[in-house]
């Protein structure tokens, strides 16, 4: 579990055990969470960070100890406030948390709320909030490789040039941190990583900052970053990439070499798209030189004897087909027929998600909830219904879809589950036409639940209606 989903699996209102429900108590969820979250926030993606890294803020003045205790006894009556009135709505959450930043500026526990706000804004799809506070955060915890790479990720989606140059230093930051993890886990030979492990995660930075030179026009800096990365851990992206840069440098032979890696490149999370676009990149540029294919067949299969024996080895366990994706509407399902169900089409709706599993006695219930209030919706064009899967065995899926009878739309997560924090079955979320959630319930009470989805859902609708006009 990250640090900054800790708080988000620690503040569940209803957890599924059996058949049964367990009610969890805000003020429940902070003293465990106040607890804990510090502990856990020493970790990071890369391994244990150091410790002077999370004891970087300032100790706080000492203070009357009958004060302390008042205010102590204010800030968590504030937040039991923020975290009741929110009703499981992120994107209030957020805004109550950052009126406690405002009302306490100098609380003890501004690090665990920082990371709690930048949590929900994760789960909300909300990248401008995570900037905003991810950055705060970074002041205190500077050499946090998590949270970097969270920033990076934000800072990728705000798509402007300020942005771009602050995620090029991070990005920096970052691959000084890695390859310094990197290197003290080879010298001491204490690692939870592979060596090929560290040469992907390290080559992916470099091929991200490559991205922002890329962006911001700066080519040959994009093309030695893109080298880095190729010549740590190749990939068919990054391969294609250096061959356009060389075809717009005037090296077509160099351009023609690094298209055909990129061609015969096996890939774990096809695109076929993707890979007839490089089909046609290779094909003109080969008979632009030959003017003809002829010949091009067996270079393609030299290629590829050539470069398997290079990268066998990081083919012989499975990775997720949605690796490396961010942004829930860059996801791309799998429907029960086998076809794929890119989220991206569903970008501009009102989006109900309904996460459920096959052994999950209470997601039988919800998903004949959900069921009924969609039909309830079926004539607003505006709204859409998903039911997603996450059993890991698909074998007894359509049978028990047979017997429930749900008329909605079903699709397997594919990692989106994973992506979201869903720990526990069922949980329901609501995207508004931004893309953001602003309602989530984990679990279900059978007497309220059609009542409270269909209200929030028509609130989403309304208010995402509202900002269109």
């Amino acid at each position: 579990m990250t640090h900054l989903g800790l708080a988000t699996r620690l503040g569940l209102s209803a957890v599924y055990e059996g058949s049964g429900v367990l009610k969890a108590i805000n003020a429940m969820w902070l003293r465990i969470v106040l607890r804990f979250v510090l502990i856990f926030s020493l970790l990071g993606p890369f391994g244990a960070l150091p410790l002077c890294a999370a004891q970087s803020a300032a100790k706080p003045a000492q203070m009357d100890p009958a004060k302390q205790a008042s205010t102590d006894a204010d800030e968590q009556s504030a937040l039991d406030n923020a975290f009741r009135s929110a009703q499981n709505n992120p994107q209030i959450l957020i805004k109550n948390l950052e009126a406690f930043l405002a009302r306490f500026p100098k609380s003890s526990r501004r690090e665990l709320v920082l990371r709690t706000i930048c949590t929900y804004a994760l789960q909300a799809n909300a990248p401008g909030v995570i900037v905003q506070y991810g950055q705060m955060l970074l002041e205190m915890t500077p050499d946090d490789p998590q949270l970097l790479s969270l920033l990076i990720e934000a800072l990728a989606r705000q798509n402007d040039p300020a942005s771009r140059a602050r995620a090029i230093n991070y990005c920096s930051r970052l691959i000084t941190i890695a390859e310094g993890q990197r290197d003290r886990a080879a010298a001491t030979g204490v690692s939870n990583n592979t060596p090929a492990r560290w040469a992907e995660r390290i080559a992916a930075i470099y091929a991200q900052r490559a991205g922002f030179y890329r962006d911001s026009g700066d080519l040959d800096k994009a093309i030695a970053d893109d080298e880095k990365s190729y010549a740590t851990y190749p990939t068919a992206r990054v391969a294609e990439l250096l061959g356009d840069a060389a075809l717009k440098k005037g090296d077509s032979a160099r351009a023609l070499d690094y298209y055909l890696s990129a061609f015969v490149f096996p890939d774990k999370t096809p695109d076929p798209a993707r890979h007839q676009e490089v089909r046609r990149k290779l094909g003109s540029l080969y008979v632009a030189q030959h003017h003809s294919e002829k010949g091009l067949g067996d270079l393609v299969l030299a290629r590829y004897d050539a470069l398997m024996p290079q990268i066998a080895e990081r083919y012989s366990g499975d990775q997720p087909q949605n690796a490396g994706r961010h942004d829930p509407f860059e996801y791309v399902l799998e429907r029960m027929d086998g076809t794929s169900l890119p989220l991206a089409s569903y970008r501009g709706k009102v989006i109900v998600m309904d996460f459920w599993a096959t052994w999950c006695g209470p997601c039988r219930l919800q998903g004949k909830l959900v069921d009924q209030v969609a039909k309830n919706f079926r004539t607003d064009s505006s709204a859409a219904f998903l039911s997603l899967n996450v059993d890991q065995d698909r074998s007894g899926v359509p049978t028990f879809l047979k017997q429930e009878g749900w008329t909605l739309p079903v699709a397997y997560a594919q990692g989106l589950d994973q992506l979201l924090s869903v720990r526990e079955l069922p949980t329901l979320v609501i995207f508004d036409r931004q893309g953001r959630i602003v309602y989530r319930e984990d679990g279900v009470n059978p007497g309220s639940f059609a009542e409270e989805l269909s209200k929030h859902l028509r609130e989403t609708l309304q208010e995402s209606a509202g900002s269109k006009q």
